[in-house]
């Protein structure tokens, strides 16, 4: 059995540090301080033109073993500075698909190339939707539903004092 490791992409704002405290299954997996930037949040229209870093990283999880696909929940708690913005996550082991002319071409996975955890939305998550976060909920504020489905991955912005809680959707791992 492989385990995995998960990339949580995203960053951290505020003039004072971040500190992410993360719970998969009610185990802590992440709390520590993140590297912060010294501005506030961008605004949502301005968010769509950046690119994120990996934030934080659940290094060689046993919960996200290869073999495993489904669901685990999650929670986020972020304290100091602005917040954090949390965009996809990326698992090693994952399968690779490149295109070489006109045929797509599939490769096992690796422990040091790193794709989008939740592939072609196997398994179906609670909302049927390609992000690898559903049921969210916000300081206890229901996020999805009722919203409408999102169609990719969405961006959540988790405030200084707030509190993100989902279900964790990672598809089957496919090792060589």
């Amino acid at each position: 059995m492989t385990n995995r490791t998960l990339q949580f992409l995203g960053a951290a704002y505020g003039n004072s540090a971040v500190t992410v405290t993360a719970t998969i299954d009610n185990v802590v997996v992440y709390n520590t301080t993140v590297t912060t930037t010294d501005a506030e949040i961008p605004l949502p229209e301005d968010i769509g033109n950046l690119t994120f870093p990996s934030l934080f990283s659940v290094e060689n999880s046993n919960q996200f073993p290869t073999e495993f696909a489904g669901a685990r929940t999650m929670s986020l708690t972020v304290t100091g500075g602005e917040g954090i913005i949390l965009t996809g996550v990326l698992s090693n082991y994952m399968e690779q698909i490149s295109n070489v002319g006109n045929i797509y071409i599939t490769a096992p996975g690796n422990a040091t190339v790193f794709s989008s955890c939740y592939v072609n939305k196997t398994p179906t998550n609670s909302e049927g939707t390609p992000d690898c976060r559903s049921s969210v909920i916000l300081n206890g504020n229901v996020q999805v539903p009722p919203l409408s489905p999102s169609t990719g991955t969405w961006t959540w912005e988790v405030n200084n004092g707030s509190t993100l809680v989902c279900n964790l959707n990672v598809s089957l791992g496919n090792v060589a």
